[in-house]
């Protein structure tokens, strides 16, 4: 697993084909989410855990999820292919 510490990491992840990460919670357990690119250069995010959907800018991502605060702590990777 790669971890991702940026957006513009994630959106290098993204562009060489992974679009399954992982955010690691406390005890051991992780969120799955499909995370791809739409037209407009914003992330279009499903989260597994309870099949919502969300269409976030980089900014959001730290303001309106999870991912952000992941992102910063080291718990968010992409999985392997």
């Amino acid at each position: 697993m790669k971890r991702i510490t940026n957006t513009n990491a994630l959106r290098q992840a993204i562009a060489s084909g992974h679009h399954e990460f992982r955010l690691w919670l406390n005890g051991g357990l992780y969120s799955r989410k499909t995370i791809t690119l739409d037209r407009s250069g914003c992330f279009q995010i499903v989260n597994h855990i309870d099949d919502s959907v969300q269409t976030l800018t980089g900014r959001q991502l730290y303001s309106h999820s999870n991912i952000g605060r992941g992102m910063k702590a080291g718990a968010f990777c992409s999985k392997p292919k």
